[in-house]
């Protein structure tokens, strides 16, 4: 039987409270969601990744830490089989890496890989907005409006977590609806370092007004079709983002 050090579980401890929190504002309060025990086994698993996102966006888990399953496991109330699932789908989105011989820790990336992610998603991203440019009232351009109409609603919200998956999601649009078949091959690789950068950006920056304030400017450039200042407000939109993280890594 593992012994589970106090500490230790003080702090899944936390993350279970924090979480079950957010899950009660969703419910309308009343308590932890009675039909924790009765659900299916994949919306379980679901439910069981978001509290880990949450854990990871409010700073609970931090960059680097080791995922110990016995003591996230007692703490969620769930099996080790169903938690090994979660964290499965996180490693899947990058959120968290498998390390041999070392276990499951979360994503860490270094000064050096966050560069490299924006210097490769900066030329791939313009592409797409050049794209979407060419017809700016068309369906692909009103998928971005409502991507951002999503996102800003999550943000007025107050939820960070749908802020940050809504945040993807409309960089994700941007990709998709660009009418590329290589955009949307590309996506899942540089995707899910994106999620890694975002996930790093939203723990260490938190200003919400300033999120929504770029991402209105960033759709608005698109609309506007200059493909000079579209070049330069995604530079800006995603080089700005990694320098302010890089100053606050420690």
């Amino acid at each position: 039987m593992p012994v589970v050090r106090a500490g230790d579980r003080g702090q899944w401890a936390r993350i279970v409270r924090q979480s079950a929190e957010w899950g009660d504002a969703r419910a309308g309060g009343g308590g932890r969601d009675p039909e924790w025990r009765g659900r299916r086994p994949s919306t379980l698993r679901e439910e069981v990744s978001t509290r880990i996102r949450r854990a990871l966006l409010t700073g609970e888990l931090r960059p680097g830490q080791r995922i110990k399953e016995v003591h996230l496991a007692e703490a969620l109330g769930v099996s080790r089989p169903t938690l090994r699932e979660s964290l499965q789908q996180l490693i899947h989105e990058g959120a968290l890496v498998q390390v041999p011989y070392k276990g499951i820790r979360v994503a860490q990336p270094t000064p050096d890989e966050l560069p490299d992610v924006a210097e490769v998603r900066m030329p791939l991203e313009t592409m797409a907005a050049l794209r979407l440019a060419r017809d700016p009232q068309g369906p692909a351009m009103d998928g971005v409006r409502e991507a951002l109409r999503v996102h800003l609603d999550a943000i007025g919200s107050g939820d960070d977590l749908q802020a940050h998956i809504t945040h993807i999601a409309l960089h994700r649009a941007i990709w998709d609806l660009a009418d590329s078949p290589t955009l949307r091959k590309i996506w899942p690789l540089v995707g899910s370092q994106i999620h890694i950068a975002l996930t790093v950006d939203q723990a260490v920056r938190h200003d919400p007004e300033r999120d929504a304030t770029m991402h209105r400017r960033l759709v608005r450039v698109i609309e506007e079709g200059h493909e000079a200042t579209i070049a330069a407000e995604v530079e800006v939109h995603i080089r700005h983002s990694v320098d302010e993280v890089l100053r606050r890594l420690p």
